[in-house]
């Protein structure tokens, strides 16, 4: 591995099975036995109904942008070396919106409405991060 000088997630009780879903390469959400409704990120009640009932559940991986920003310049900051950074807000097939990098993408590919898949980052021997590529036409 790299040597890694960006931030990292810290990985806690409640997110443990989310990173150990994506360092398996197949993400898994916390899915409602109440409700029914997925969520993100990870945490020990429903974000819907308060319920502490749930199981972690494989999602398709599939959605589309919610919004983005491009990231051009990062001065003095941890990802000055990896710029342009396209950050994106996903909304999940599943339901839940969460936040990743847009990868591999081309003119035209970041747009609010643009589907996309993930894929992942493999950092560390510990943390592999869900991003997102537009999907495959």
């Amino acid at each position: 591995m790299a040597h890694i000088t960006r931030p990292l997630p810290t990985i806690t009780q409640d997110s443990q099975e989310f990173w150990a879903s994506t360092h398996d390469h197949a993400m898994k959400l916390q899915r409602c036995d109440r409700c029914g409704r997925f969520w993100y990120y990870p945490g020990p009640v429903c974000h819907y109904c308060g319920s502490t009932a749930f199981t972690w559940t494989p999602v398709s991986g599939k959605g589309t942008i919610y919004s983005y920003s491009l990231l051009e310049r990062a001065r003095g900051n941890p990802f000055e070396g990896d710029v342009p950074i396209a950050i994106i807000l996903v909304r999940l097939e599943e339901g839940p919106v969460m936040m990743s990098n847009l990868v591999d993408y081309g003119d035209g590919d970041l747009a609010v409405d643009a589907a996309v898949e993930v894929t992942y980052e493999d950092v560390t021997d510990e943390v592999t991060l869900p991003v997102f590529r537009p999907a495959a036409r």
